[in-house]
């Protein structure tokens, strides 16, 4: 892998599900092209994202898992392989990104992302 490549896959690792960090429209927007262009970089990323979830708490992973629709087992994976797909197809845009942040917006969108509808 060249060093760009390493650098966006650090990037989006990163990023990913992310709360503590926030991303511009063009940050975001390179990771949606990254994504939807590189398998390779979005098999690391969903192997780093599984990687980071597994330090979520059993408690935390029962809760999002049941809101899921998936087993403790396979949470992480669900969740990580989701919203990577869901960003590289472009369906979980920017806007909807910077919902998440935001205790009054509608995330019903992103829900259903995450249920895998």
């Amino acid at each position: 892998m060249n060093i760009a490549t390493r650098f966006a896959a650090a990037m989006i690792g990163t990023s990913l599900l992310a709360g503590c960090t926030t991303l511009t429209e063009g940050e975001f927007n390179t990771m949606h092209a990254t994504l939807e262009g590189s398998p390779a970089v979005k098999r690391l990323v969903i192997k780093d994202c599984i990687a980071r979830e597994k330090s979520t708490s059993l408690g935390e992973k029962k809760t999002y898992a049941a809101f899921m629709n998936v087993s403790v087992a396979k949470y992480e994976t669900a969740l990580c392989s989701r919203i990577s797909n869901a960003i590289a197809s472009g369906r979980l845009t920017y806007a909807d990104y910077v919902k998440l942040h935001s205790p009054t917006a509608d995330n019903s969108k992103v829900i259903r992302i995450m249920q895998g509808r």
